[in-house]
């Protein structure tokens, strides 16, 4: 779903000549800052920062930003007046893409997992002020089947004159993913400008899988001696290790990084989903709390909460004390706000 012909007129990062008629949008508010997290990292024994991509701008934030910027360049060229994607019923990916599409005159259309609720809040509100077209699929197959029903979705819409663009869930494809490569080399001159060492880890929600895909294959090329932890938050199968280390040679082949990653390679961790995706978890709820009593930062229940919980306790085990840390704040905050 990326296209392999494609050089950025405008682009962040050095990537492959496969990109290269993409003219992209410059989206967000980059560089978004690097946060350090003194009180945290006290009682963690670490040293502690926050890369604030929830601060990354246009339609609230999160590291969905970014992803977009590549697939927005490609909707455009491809003349897109709708963008087709999909999430659970609260994504912030959903939300995101809708902003971005209002921002540009398309029209957004998202599938959604799960049933209308009787009063929208958290994302789904804020989809309705979007003015994003919602259709609701509950199913338990919806992940194995959502590709062809946005596929189904953009042949109709096409038949009746529409030009239609398909972003996957989470914009988790090897050209989005490109925009975590960007934020690995962002990082970097943000380090330099500092004269401050490289971190020895990196620590980021492991979901649909685009974001810690970037953020590998980018640190490869920019953080070479910074391990980068995903935390999965999910049991669907993009989250699989080899589903994840195939997302990861894919974006590092679009993005010129001469190297190769099998299964086991991947630093992941599969112990803190909780019940399962989109289900607050005990330990989740606390992070989000301890978060926000220390540093005055807010987390959500689906992805940061989950994420920090994970880094306190790869604390002493994957990571070790003293190590320099950076937890990537993805977004996400207003699945505080859904109703429960």
């Amino acid at each position: 779903m990326h296209g392999g012909g494609l050089v950025v007129k405008t682009r962040p990062s050095e990537v492959s000549t496969m990109t290269d008629h993409l003219d992209l949008v410059p989206l967000g508010f980059f560089p978004t800052p690097i946060d350090k997290w003194d009180n945290l990292g006290r009682e963690l024994g670490i040293s502690l920062s926050a890369k604030r991509d929830d601060l990354s701008g246009l339609g609230g934030g999160g590291n969905k930003i970014r992803k977009l910027q590549y697939l927005l360049a490609e909707a455009k060229a491809e003349k897109a007046t709708t963008l087709i994607t999909a999430g659970a019923a609260q994504s912030n990916h959903v939300r995101q893409t809708a902003a971005v599409a209002r921002k540009h005159g398309m029209r957004p259309l998202a599938l959604l997992r799960g049933q209308l609720p009787p009063r929208p809040s958290g994302n789904l509100l804020l989809d309705e002020l979007l003015g994003a077209e919602l259709e609701f699929h509950d199913r338990d197959d919806f992940n194995a089947v959502v590709v062809d029903l946005m596929l189904d979705r953009k042949a109709e819409l096409e038949a009746s004159g529409e030009r239609a663009y398909v972003i996957p869930i989470g914009g988790s494809s090897p050209l989005g993913a490109l925009g975590y490569v960007d934020c690995a080399k962002e990082m970097r001159e943000q380090f330099d400008a500092r004269r401050q060492r490289h971190p020895d880890y990196i620590v980021v929600a492991m979901g649909s899988g685009g974001t810690y895909a970037g953020l590998v294959a980018g640190c490869a090329r920019h953080l070479p001696n910074t391990q980068v932890l995903g935390i999965v938050i999910t049991t669907a199968g993009f989250a699989a290790r080899e589903c994840a280390a195939s997302l990861l040679n894919d974006t590092a082949r679009l993005a010129g990084v001469d190297r190769r990653w099998d299964a086991e390679d991947l630093l992941l961790n599969y112990d803190h989903i909780g019940l399962e995706y989109g289900i607050a978890s005990q330990e989740g709820n606390a992070a989000i709390r301890k978060v926000a009593e220390a540093e005055g930062v807010f987390l959500d229940p689906t992805y940061t909460g989950k994420v920090f919980a994970g880094l306190i306790a790869a604390v002493g085990q994957t990571i070790p004390a003293g190590s320099d840390v950076i937890f990537v704040h993805t977004g996400g905050s207003p699945a505080l706000f859904a109703a429960r």
